[in-house]
């Protein structure tokens, strides 16, 4: 950690800064150690909080920001046009739109000639109209296969100008990698990682189990994160309705208008909400296992799961749904396809867990942190400075 030192980023990120902690903001807060970080959360478009009440603060006041450490300021900009991501020249006045707004922020901060670090694939005009040392894309997702108001097609062709204008293009999983190489001048895949520190808790005697979950019997299955629309919640109630006698903990919120296949009724699932990620080591050490049930489709096959090295780093056995990119640690997950399945494996992992394996899992997780990574991603933007 700390090779690049003094220096200004700007973050275009696709979550707000609030969000559950992310990929993004774990990279974020390890570079503002040592340098200046301008994190600029994502507009909320003006049809956003009608489909999501949650957005309505972000209409007003434009430009707000505040200071989440000495050396990270968070900006919310103003609201912009819908369908950008469905019709180019949309795209094309959002992004004219919004840059004096972000060049009026680097100018309060006295950001010359920042490093931009952008997650969001229609960023390249923006990036064209501000003043830039060098531009980060960290590809985490294949941002054409959301559901909603956009086209493919559209989000590529934008994707790809993106490409063609970084200076050096980070990728999560190797389908998004293979895809986007052809575009790149320098292109290498940076997994997802954890806070193996923070996350090791859940293997210490003293780390205490919430006692909302330390009286629920046992065995208890939990998933943490957000529930949204590629989490299979018909895989989770068949597995609940399989074995009613087990408790399945969801710790995280819950997105409008996800269909939870009757997931709210069963009296062994729990919905905890979101909780402190601090505190996440204790509920992982309540459970027996961890879950990642990603639905089949071309986005989950290009995802390399945060939660996977999380669970792991607590040691926790994990079971999935196959079609997620696990990399090196592909072993160390039980995989299935059906609720069937799924209690099988359960009961394989119930009967040959071990204390052992719980510190091989860690083991095998320690090399993935997020110190780690951001220590590659160090190496490799220096080399170009």
């Amino acid at each position: 950690m700390g090779k690049l030192r003094g220096l200004d980023i700007v973050c275009l990120a696709p979550v707000d800064w609030q969000f559950l902690l992310t990929r993004i903001q774990h990279i974020m807060q390890r570079l503002a150690r040592h340098n200046r970080v301008l994190y600029v959360n994502p507009p909320a478009t003006l049809l956003s909080p009608f489909k999501d009440p949650a957005f309505w603060p972000k209409w007003r006041p434009w430009g707000k920001r505040y200071s989440e450490s000495p050396s990270l300021t968070v900006y919310q900009p103003p609201v912009v046009l819908p369908l950008g991501s469905y019709w180019q020249p949309v795209a094309w006045l959002n992004q004219r739109w919004l840059a004096p707004w972000v060049r009026r922020e680097m100018r309060q901060l006295k950001m010359t000639r920042p490093i931009i670090f952008t997650y969001l694939p229609g960023t390249a005009d923006l990036i064209r109209l501000l003043p830039h040392r060098l531009v980060i894309y960290d590809c985490v997702d294949e941002h054409g296969a959301f559901k909603g108001l956009i086209r493919p097609e559209v989000v590529w062709e934008q994707e790809k100008a993106l490409l063609l204008r970084a200076d050096l293009v980070f990728a999560t999983a190797s389908g998004l990698l293979e895809r986007r190489r052809p575009f790149c001048r320098r292109i290498y895949l940076v997994p997802n990682a954890a806070d193996v520190e923070l996350f090791s808790q859940a293997l210490k005697p003293e780390t205490p189990v919430p006692e909302e979950i330390a009286s629920l019997p046992r065995p208890r299955l939990c998933f943490v994160g957000a529930i949204q629309e590629w989490i299979d919640t018909g895989f989770l109630a068949g597995i609940a309705r399989l074995r009613p006698n087990w408790q399945l903990l969801l710790i995280g919120p819950i997105a409008p208008g996800v269909p939870l296949e009757g997931l709210d009724k069963l009296p062994n699932v729990h919905f905890l909400g979101p909780r402190p990620h601090e505190v996440l080591p204790q509920y992982l050490k309540g459970c027996d296992v961890c879950l990642a049930p990603f639905r089949p489709g071309e986005l989950t096959s290009k995802v390399n799961p945060l939660k996977l090295y999380e669970y792991l780093a607590a040691g926790r056995p994990v079971l999935a749904t196959p079609w997620l990119d696990f990399g090196e640690l592909k072993d160390l997950v039980a995989l299935a396809q059906t609720p069937e399945e799924a209690v099988r494996e359960v009961e394989r992992i119930l009967a040959e867990e071990s204390e052992e394996k719980a510190k091989e899992r860690l083991k095998r997780a320690a090399p993935h942190s997020w110190e780690a990574r951001v220590s590659f991603m160090e190496e490799k933007i220096a080399e170009l400075l």
